[in-house]
């Protein structure tokens, strides 16, 4: 389940940087084709003041999705040694259980004996 969630995440930043590169081009046509004015040249300005800042937004959101996938992974090995050592216990709890049950039944027929 954690899986599909990055997963998601994964795509969503994916098209946040398809999105970034078509506005980018976008904005280099836009400069070629157009005479510019006063008000174009800011609304340009602008474009790439916003396109700056999402490029820096996208690159914090892969770092973060970096290091919780790297804490995904280490919870996911402390799990699996977790099971190996539950399943240990469980088996030595099951020997002594055996042991218990026989020990029992040595001394409840040593006691009819008596």
């Amino acid at each position: 389940m954690i899986g599909i969630e990055s997963n998601g995440i994964i795509q969503t930043i994916s098209l946040m940087c398809l999105a970034i590169i078509g506005l980018i081009v976008g904005v280099q046509k836009l400069l070629k084709d157009w005479h510019s004015t006063d008000a174009e040249t800011s609304v340009i300005e602008m474009m790439h003041k916003e396109i700056e800042r999402m490029g820096i937004q996208n690159t914090k959101l892969q770092e973060e999705l970096s290091k919780l996938q790297n804490e995904l992974i280490e919870l996911n090995n402390q799990l699996s040694k977790l099971s190996i050592e539950n399943n240990k216990l469980q088996e030595e709890v099951s020997a002594l259980t055996l042991e218990l049950n026989s020990f029992k039944k040595l001394t409840t027929s040593r006691n009819k004996r008596v």
